[in-house]
């Protein structure tokens, strides 16, 4: 039997650094093996990942819940059969609803063991997420049993707040705040099963057959790819870092909708760099990582408009 953790939390919360941290800091020197699902056909965090030395398999055809339930079902099987690893972490889809992913799991019961599920929310922008993105934001949060709270700026006040408004929306979740790399390994190895989730299991096992259960995935209500778009841009030209800065600046302040989050890997005339954008912020690192896909996720926008914007032709 094979440890599986999923790691959720919406759009740039933080889940692919915080994958990183626990394989450096909670399983090292285990065999890890990453299920990492972009929403969109960009791959970046598999990309960033791999440059890590983790393992990755990439699911980018859409997200999990939404039009590749299935292949994701086939993968968890595939990647036991083939890897033997110690542990599976699973990165849904930033849009993706927890519910769903665990649903999926939980009829790998045979292969796979689902140990912690995990949220990580972005203290900033609660109030905004759950006002405009209520039912895949606090999804993640109902049925996590582990809630890492990121991007907090040292304020207690802020800090009380945010705890209070997650312990409204799940009482029984752990709450942590503090440093990744400094919670104690066992808080993320194992614990116990919030109710919610409990309820999900009785579900699935009254649910004989795989076809039936991944075509409740998410009804009766929306699905991801109706309410969120994504644009990806292959970035052939010799940018400097700069250069790849006002560029994306143009885009994030011109074009149409809401962007929700940017990141993409580009090979500059300085450096191969990392970047990601979220509401508010634009960071553009040096990586090791290789690649040339710029990816942008949003309400609203238009592929063919922020296209032009990067170009320069608008």
């Amino acid at each position: 039997m094979t440890d599986l953790y999923i790691v959720s939390g919406f759009l740039g919360a933080g889940k692919t650094t915080l994958i990183q941290t626990m394989a450096d800091h909670v399983f090292q020197g285990q065999k890890i093996v990453v299920i990492e699902n972009d929403f969109g056909e960009a791959g970046i965090d598999a990309s960033f990942l791999s440059s890590c030395e983790i393992t990755v398999t990439s699911l980018s055809a859409g997200c999990i819940c939404c039009s590749i339930a299935g292949d994701f079902y086939k993968a968890i099987g595939q990647i036991v059969k083939e890897y033997h690893p110690d542990v599976i972490l699973v990165e849904p889809s930033g849009v993706g609803k927890l519910s769903d992913i665990i649903k999926a799991c939980l009829k790998q019961k045979e292969l796979v063991e689902i140990k912690r599920c995990i949220t990580v929310v972005d203290s900033r922008r609660f109030d905004k997420y759950k006002e405009n993105y209520g039912e895949f934001f606090m999804d993640q949060i109902r049925y996590a049993d582990l809630i890492l709270i990121s991007h907090m700026n040292g304020d207690s006040g802020e800090m009380k707040g945010v705890l209070g408004k997650l312990r409204e929306c799940n009482q029984e979740a752990i709450l942590e705040a503090d440093f990744w790399d400094t919670i104690p390994a066992d808080v993320f190895r194992s614990g116990t099963r919030v109710q919610a989730v409990e309820a999900l299991k009785e579900e699935v096992l009254k649910t004989p057959k795989i076809s039936h259960i991944l075509r409740g995935l998410s009804s009766p209500f929306r699905l991801a790819g109706e309410v969120f778009a994504t644009v990806t841009l292959i970035c052939d030209a010799t940018l400097t870092m700069e250069e790849l800065k006002v560029k994306l600046e143009q885009v994030i302040h011109k074009a149409d909708g809401i962007i929700l989050r940017g990141k993409g890997i580009v090979c500059c005339k300085d450096a191969t760099v990392l970047f990601h954008y979220i509401p508010g912020m634009l960071k553009i690192e040096p990586c090791l990582a290789e690649g040339n896909k710029i990816c942008f996720i949003g309400t609203g926008i238009k592929e063919q408009q922020i296209k032009s914007i990067f170009e320069g032709k608008l």
